[in-house]
């Protein structure tokens, strides 16, 4: 008994040989049935990216019909389907960018010091408790004494952190 090998992609078996799998992977209908596979997985930036990239077909922007259909090399968007594109491109950024930010700051609160430090002193000065609060409550806020108020040029060490800018923070990783 031969052993076979079958492809997910194209739905059919052959004799297992490298240069038979070789010869089915170069082949045109397995290339595209691929790409049609992994297109469904990529992000709306991903596709953008790929529209721009290709030419516009001529016969389809003429209001001809393209005999290629789907398989054509060229792209048939036209100016609004790439605006819908973009669109959603923004909207998972966005939504990447809100998933990284603590939950306080989506809700549109800003946090400050001066609350989780007066929370804290009641929790060092109950002798009984020693559990940690649900700290989803507690509210951080930075700012800059009064004192260094009137310096136009501050350090970057004393120019209170957003939690926008704690995000874009890129670590080192030592081994």
């Amino acid at each position: 008994m031969v052993k076979r090998y079958y492809c997910d992609y194209c739905d059919r078996s052959f004799s297992y040989s490298a240069e038979a799998r070789k010869k089915h992977a170069n082949g045109h209908h397995h290339k595209k049935l691929y790409q049609l596979h992994y297109e469904h997985h990529k992000t709306a930036k991903q596709r953008l990216q790929d529209e721009l990239s290709r030419e516009k077909c001529r016969r389809f922007h003429l209001q001809q019909k393209c005999s290629f259909g789907e398989s054509c090399i060229y792209s048939h968007l036209i100016d609004a389907d790439i605006l819908k594109l973009k669109e959603q491109a923004r909207e998972e950024d966005e939504a990447v960018r809100k998933s990284k930010l603590p939950t306080q700051v989506k809700n549109g609160e800003e946090p400050t010091l001066e609350t989780w430090l007066s929370k804290r002193k009641e929790h060092l000065q109950s002798p009984t408790d020693y559990r940690m609060e649900d700290t989803s409550k507690w509210e951080f806020k930075y700012s800059i004494p009064s004192s260094l108020e009137n310096i136009s040029y501050l350090p970057p060490s004393l120019i209170p952190p957003s939690a926008e800018s704690l995000l874009q923070i890129t670590f080192q990783d030592w081994g």
